[in-house]
């Protein structure tokens, strides 16, 4: 029965065979779940049914992992990484900036793209600025 409304969909939860790889960064100490079903599902789910990529998984991105451990012994986590796999980088951006302040991304998310970064400043997008982080 349910397959009446499935048709057309298969081809689109096929990862995309050539892309351009971007990281979408949330600041701040996000469990990995609360990452994926806060965030990653919905911006996967949006960018496949629009044809414009898909988020491929995540990280966190830790301040100290080789220097220092904090007074209580552990690393610092600095935000968590959304990976995203766009067939069309500009339909992605636009659609990731559209959805991530609905989804309640903080002042501080970071889109970034080739060399540069969109950044979100808790009321609008910033675009097409040099990346403030070189290297995830």
């Amino acid at each position: 029965m349910i397959e009446r409304f499935l048709h057309g969909l298969q081809e689109k939860m096929e990862d995309p065979d050539v892309y351009e790889p971007m990281i979408v960064v949330v600041p701040g100490d996000l469990d990995p779940f609360d990452r994926h079903y806060r965030f990653s599902i919905h911006i996967d789910a949006e960018l496949r049914l629009a044809g414009l990529g898909c988020s491929v998984g995540g990280g966190t991105l830790y301040r100290g992992v080789d220097e220092d451990e904090d007074e209580d012994g552990e690393d610092e986590i600095v935000s968590c990484i959304l990976d995203v796999d766009a067939t069309d980088v500009e339909g992605a951006r636009a659609l990731i900036r559209l959805h991530m302040p609905e989804l309640g991304a903080p002042a501080g998310t970071l889109v970034q793209y080739g060399d540069y970064e969109d950044r979100f400043d808790g009321e609008r997008w910033h675009l097409g600025e040099p990346r403030s982080i070189e290297e995830i």
